[in-house]
This record gives structure tokens, sequence and C-alpha cells, in this order.
């Protein structure tokens, strides 16, 4: 059998039958002035902001990371291999230029600088020795006995003379009978030994002024030169030696101050070209950025920079302004020169001159920074794209 329908109350409990009245009975409700004027307000002031958004202008840009680099820096190599002996100076040490930084063990060359100097020394001596052999044979080339031979040669001349004068007589008087023949031949004879004698100091004075004298002058100014050019070898291979061991020593190029140090102890072996310190010659600094190759073309020197370094740990500090200085033709040399595939994510150096530094920045820094490419009104970034510019 079917349930039958619940009945419908027809009145209310609440109220009398007259609770309800027609909308035509209803009395007419107007909201309150305030209420118009607020609401009129509000969409002109809608209107207002949003037209001034859409035509405000509004920086177009692009985010770089970098780091806080000096303007001018450079790094000081090593010139020779070795082991590193000292170091002189620490980081943040202001230095001048042809300071001794470090050094390397040279003990090799200074001893080999000490064999050498005795070996000078040897040479000089046996110069000084050459050069006084010289002076000697310069004053008499020939034997002490034949010193006096041109003198020799004149007393002989004359004896010789005399007695060819005397000969002559004695035969005169042998004719005559005062003379014996005995006393002839006994002046004969010295006559013939004057003769030899004269002829044996005639030979040594020839000899004194021909070859035999020049022979011996040459002779001694040979060896001399010899040893002259001896000790010259000496003497350059000992200003080389001088100058390995120079080379041993990491001589600050330039007045500055030490901005880093590798990371080197005492001991340890070092190859020729090591940089072993990195030095700035000016306290002023720069943000060197690195763009990628979509956006280095949007790039261009003269543009607003806005960055702020993490040294700073507040981030709601003012930022950091700088304008671009430069921007890279190419990428860098490390990208190309690192491991395969480093070519796809190549990146291009930006150079930016700081301008305002709010807070001290720390050298060596990393930056997150926005190069302003343009600035347009906020409509056309909406809905137009900007074509990129030639580099």
């Amino acid at each position: 059998m079917p349930t039958p329908a619940p009945a419908i109350r027809q009145t209310s409990p609440l109220c009398s039958d007259g609770y309800r009245a027609e909308l035509e009975q209803l009395p007419r409700v107007f909201p309150p002035g305030w209420m118009h004027v607020g609401m009129w307000v509000s969409i002109i002031l809608t209107l207002i902001v949003s037209l001034v958004t859409l035509l405000s202008p509004m920086d177009e840009y692009v985010t770089a990371p970098g780091q806080i680099r000096p303007s001018e820096y450079a790094f000081v190599f090593s010139r020779s291999a070795g082991i590193l002996e000292s170091i002189e100076i620490l980081d943040g040490t202001r230095i001048k230029k042809g300071q001794v930084l470090a050094r390397l063990d040279g003990w090799e060359i200074r001893k080999q600088i000490s064999l050498v100097e005795g070996e000078i020394a040897q040479a000089e001596a046996e110069l000084g020795m050459a050069r006084a052999a010289a002076l000697k044979v310069a004053a008499a080339p020939v034997p002490p006995e034949f010193l006096f031979s041109a003198l020799e040669v004149e007393r002989q001349t004359e004896i010789q003379t005399l007695q060819q004068d005397y000969l002559k007589k004695l035969n005169d008087l042998q004719k005559t009978g005062a003379a014996s023949a005995t006393e002839t031949l006994n002046l004969r004879l010295q006559l013939i030994a004057s003769e030899a004698l004269l002829k044996r100091s005639q030979q040594a004075y020839d000899l004194f002024k021909g070859d035999y004298g020049v022979a011996s002058q040459q002779e001694a100014q040979e060896r001399q030169h010899m040893l002259e050019a001896r000790l010259a070898s000496l003497k350059t291979k000992r200003d080389l030696a001088y100058e390995d061991l120079k080379r041993l020593e990491i001589i600050a190029p330039a007045d500055g101050i030490v901005l880093s140090t590798s990371r080197r102890f005492p001991g340890e072996e070092v190859a020729a070209g090591t940089a072993l310190f990195k030095i700035t010659d000016a306290d002023q600094k720069e943000v060197r950025l690195y763009a990628t190759e979509d956006r280095v073309n949007l790039i261009q020197p003269g543009q607003l920079v806005r960055f702020r370094a993490n040294n700073n740990p507040d981030r709601l500090a003012p930022l950091a302004i700088g304008r671009v200085t430069h921007v890279a033709r190419d990428r860098d040399l490390e990208s190309e020169t690192s491991a395969t595939g480093a070519w796809e994510q190549g990146t291009y150096r930006v150079n930016v001159a700081i301008e305002k530094e709010p807070y001290p920045m720390a050298v060596g820094a990393t930056v997150e920074a926005e190069i302003v490419l343009e600035r347009r009104p906020f409509w056309r970034l909406l809905f137009m794209k900007s074509a990129p510019k030639e580099s």
C-alpha cells in the first residue's frame, strides 16, 4: 500500500497567516550615497592605476652571474723549475717593485759559483804571471847571455879593427926583420878568435832583432791572450750562474698589494710557469660577468647594471650600480681548451665598471647582476618581443 505524501503546512507556526506580502506591496529601498561615490572612485582609481602601469617605463634586463675583480691585476710566475725554499710575504702585504716574494732552492748553483770563483782566482794569478813574463820577453826576447849582443858586436868590431891594423904593422915589421914570425902568428890566431866571437855576437844580435825575438814576444802575448780569454769565459760562466740564481727568486713586477698566494709550502716542487701570486697595483675594482651565447648579442657597452655581492648577507641592502665597459667578441679561451662538449656551455666575458658601491665588496665575491637592455613602456613588454641587437 503506497505511503501517503506528507501534508504541507499552509501557515507558519511563528507568525500569522499574513506574514508574507506581495512584491508590489514592499517599500522600495535606495542605497546610501557614499556607496555610489566609493564604487565610482574605485573604478576610476583602477583605471588610472592600470593606465599608469601600462604606460610607465619598465626595465627589460637579462641576468648574468659573475664576480668582483680588481681593475688591474697581474699574476707572478716562477721563471724556473725547482724546490720551493721560502715564501717571504703573506696575503694583503703591500709590496714594492723588485721585492723578493719567494725563493727556490739554489744550493747546486751556489756550489757551482764557488767552484767557478776558485777557477777565476787561479786564472787571474796565471794571467798576472803571463803579463810579467810578456814584459820580460819584450825587454829581452833572447837568453841572458845574448842580452848585450849589440854592444858586444860594437866592441868586437873595434877589437878586430885594431887587431887587423896591428897585424898589418907586424907584417911590415916582419919584412924588415923587426918582428918575429911567432908574434905574427899569435896575432893572426887572436884575430881569427876575434872574428868568431864577432860572428857569434852578430848572430845573437840578429836573433834579438829577427824572427826569434819576434816569435818570443808573440808567444808571450798569445799566452797572455789565452789566459785573458779563459778568465773572460770563467767570468761569463759565473755571471750566468748568478743569473740562474737570480731566476730562482720570484720578484714583484710592480708596486701593489698581494691579493692571494697559491697554496705552496717550502719543500714543494714548482714547475716553470707556475702562478704563485696574484697582485694588483690599485684599489679599484670591477665586475666580471659571464653571459651565455643567447644573451651576449643583447649586451652593449654603456648599459646599466644592477648587482648585489653575495659577501653581504643583508638582502635588503641597496643594489650596487655599474656600467658595461666591454663585451668579449668570442668565448673565453678556457672554455675552448676544457673538456669535450665545453663549447656548448661556453660563456662570454662582460666587464662592468662600478659606479656606486653602497657597501664594501670583497674582491673575489660572486654576484648576481641584472643588465638593463632597454627601458620601454610596460604594454610594449607585454605585447612586443625585443629584437636582438648586433654586437
